[in-house]
């Protein structure tokens, strides 16, 4: 079987980079081969706020000289961020519609067709039910929104200590049978997934051309850590992704708070860990 996937097909995430400047993060990027970034719109790499966003020029001017590309965006948007998908207060809801609204505008700007959501949070004070359909309810219209200007959005399910609404591959099938966009896909998060018992086999015989992104993480099983720290074999899961025929990205999203202290090594780590199984 093929265990083997282009370099080309990775992504770097400005997550893990979180301590540092643009500036840095892009051109480690750069410096470590890879061509593609899932760009995380903190404030303090790419502003988006329910009023607007940062005016995109500057970032296009420095993406293009590093000679790479924007797959993705993905906004801040779990607990205790106030924007999310099931925002309860209807301050917030209005809020968080704009804040969508802003990211897909951003996106358009960038030139970026796809956009990384997951279903929000509920308050653990109140049945998960009630948050599950504002959830939808929202989901809904940004996927209109995004539809109208040829954006695509990603949803991943989240582990139980983030959120009660969407945790597995069940999950995910109901979510996307109430939302009924055809725009709406899923990002298969390794971490998620793992922290549930499931496989990236079963995603696929679930829920099959979905598929549209993937949170490329190693684990213990879970943890999101970097590849080579976990008990991951990276091999076998290109297989599994190459046997289902996924023509998508695979992003690193490394999550520990150690990562922050030293990104570029951590991503120099997980690339040499990798190289055997990239073409």
């Amino acid at each position: 079987m093929n265990n083997k996937i282009s370099k080309t097909r990775l992504s770097a995430m400005n997550y893990y980079y979180r301590n540092f400047s643009l500036d840095y993060f892009l051109d480690s990027v750069s410096q470590d081969g890879l061509t593609n970034i899932e760009l995380w719109t903190s404030p303090q790499h790419f502003w988006i706020e329910k009023d607007g966003h940062q005016d995109v020029k500057e970032l296009k001017r420095k993406v293009a000289a590093h000679h790479l590309q924007i797959i993705c965006l993905t906004p801040q948007q779990s607990n205790p961020n106030p924007y999310n998908l099931a925002a309860k207060d209807e301050r917030l809801r209005k809020g968080s519609f704009g804040y969508f609204k802003n990211l897909i505008d951003s996106a358009v700007e960038l030139n970026v067709h796809l956009v990384a959501l997951n279903s929000g949070w509920d308050f653990y004070d109140e049945n998960p039910a009630e948050a599950w359909d504002r959830s939808v309810a929202m989901l809904k219209k940004v996927a209109d929104y995004a539809k109208d200007r040829e954006v695509k959005i990603a949803i991943e399910a989240l582990q139980p200590d983030e959120s009660h609404l969407v945790n597995s591959i069940v999950d995910l099938k109901h979510y996307l049978k109430d939302v009924n966009k055809d725009n709406v896909g899923v990002n298969l998060d390794l971490g998620a997934m793992a922290r549930n018992y499931e496989t990236i086999a079963q995603y696929f015989e679930s829920l099959g051309e979905k598929i549209i992104h993937c949170h490329f993480v190693d684990g213990n099983p879970v943890g999101h850590r970097c590849w080579g720290e976990g008990e991951r074999n990276p091999g076998e899961d290109f297989n599994v992704f190459n046997y289902y025929g996924y023509q998508g990205y695979f992003t690193f999203e490394f999550g520990q708070s150690k990562y922050f202290l030293n990104p570029a090594e951590t991503e120099r780590k997980a690339l040499r860990f990798l190289n055997p199984f990239l073409k």
